[in-house]
């Protein structure tokens, strides 16, 4: 699709490297799902700090590009489905999603259409996860609820 493996990177002026990886996630909605093809895990993490900074300083160009290579994936793919599940190894999940609200916004455009939720662990912790496709993606009401379906699947089983 686009980068090598669906890997994009870019420095920012800061000396930050990041990466957005699409990783496919057939399995998702099941192997045997109409839509097991085109479901991505979207993955935005910071691969190298070249820098004397503990965390990436506010960078203005950040959003843009990750909505560049957003965009890019999703114009070589359109019925792309991607779920965005925010990282909790440091318990900054909701700082995450805070800030990939901030970034959607970017390529939203009304282009796109994001379903928010969250997946709750044994312990009552909160992950947040989002789903996002084109507005005009035909299957649209059909992958809402399969999405809804596998969260509350999920949850249940807590």
């Amino acid at each position: 699709m686009g980068g090598i493996d669906n890997v994009y990177s870019f420095q920012t002026q800061n000396e930050f490297v990041y990466e957005v990886i699409f990783r496919p996630t057939p399995y998702l909605f099941g192997e045997n799902s109409l839509y097991a093809d085109v479901i991505y895990e979207l993955i935005i993490r910071v691969a190298r700090n070249n820098s004397t900074k503990k965390r990436p300083p506010f960078d203005a160009l950040v959003a843009p590009t990750i909505a560049a290579i957003f965009t890019n994936f999703y114009e070589k793919s359109p019925l792309t489905i991607a779920i965005y599940i925010c990282d909790s190894s440091d318990n900054r999940q909701l700082i995450r999603q805070a800030k990939f609200n901030r970034w959607f916004e970017y390529f939203d455009k009304n282009d796109f259409t994001k379903l928010d939720d969250s997946i709750r662990d044994s312990d009552g912790t909160k992950y947040p996860v989002s789903l996002i496709l084109k507005q005009n993606n035909p299957h649209r009401k059909a992958i809402f609820w399969a999405f809804l379906e596998m969260i509350e699947g999920y949850n249940y089983q807590k």
